[in-house]
């Protein structure tokens, strides 16, 4: 495996914890044309809400950022993968043969402009994905149905007084496999799920070791 530097691919023109689409729009829109970026719906006040889909493998990935307006560290990770995506190296043409990945890179574009976990309607994306009472829900709802991924990356912040277990190492990754039931039964997508988070894992603890946390 060919190292890897962050300072090679890293994105430093957009930094800080507030980031609406008018920090990343020009990012976005420098990418080549094999990154696809499309407007896949609206949120409540009518603002863009867009995609951006890139490579040619068969797994298919769905990834979604900013679903809480307030957290925006994921968005500038993704804003980092697009760069490494767009590099010349050995695996980056691995991810790129091996998997065809659309990321929204902030699913709450009004709750993003206000500095707040929930949308313009007041209501917590992450808790309505039954009801689908939001606009922002329905877009993510569809752009599921429409692009049938096999995997999907519910990408949030976390708050730096976590740690692993009870040690005084940081939770600088943390995974959840939410269970489908009140029981938290196993489904075959969620054993699936906790899989492919222990193979994550594994390569994580050569990086950050003792710092990746699991929510209960």
């Amino acid at each position: 495996m060919e190292e890897i530097n962050y300072k090679d691919y890293g994105v430093t023109s957009i930094s800080g914890r507030y980031i609406t689409y008018d920090h990343i729009d020009e990012f976005l829109n420098s990418l080549p044309v094999t990154f696809k970026t499309e407007v896949v719906g609206r949120s409540v006040r009518g603002e863009a809400i867009k995609s951006v889909v890139f490579g040619n493998g068969p797994k298919r990935i769905l990834m979604w950022s900013q679903m809480h307006g307030n957290e925006s560290t994921t968005t500038k990770a993704v804003l980092d993968l697009f760069n490494f995506m767009n590099q010349d190296s050995m695996e980056a043409s691995k991810i790129w043969n091996a998997c065809t990945i659309k990321i929204i890179p902030i699913l709450n574009p009004d709750g993003a402009r206000d500095f707040t976990r929930i949308n313009a309607n007041e209501i917590d994306l992450n808790r309505d994905a039954q009801n689908l009472s939001q606009p922002e829900s329905k877009v993510l709802k569809k752009v599921y149905d429409d692009f049938t991924p096999d995997f999907c990356f519910n990408l949030h912040d976390q708050r730096t007084i976590f740690n692993v277990g009870t040690t005084h190492k940081p939770a600088t990754v943390s995974f959840l496999a939410p269970a489908f039931d009140e029981d938290r039964n196993n489904s075959p997508s969620r054993k699936l799920s906790m899989q492919l988070i222990a193979a994550m894992n594994s390569k994580l603890q050569e990086e950050i070791p003792g710092q990746v946390g699991r929510y209960d």
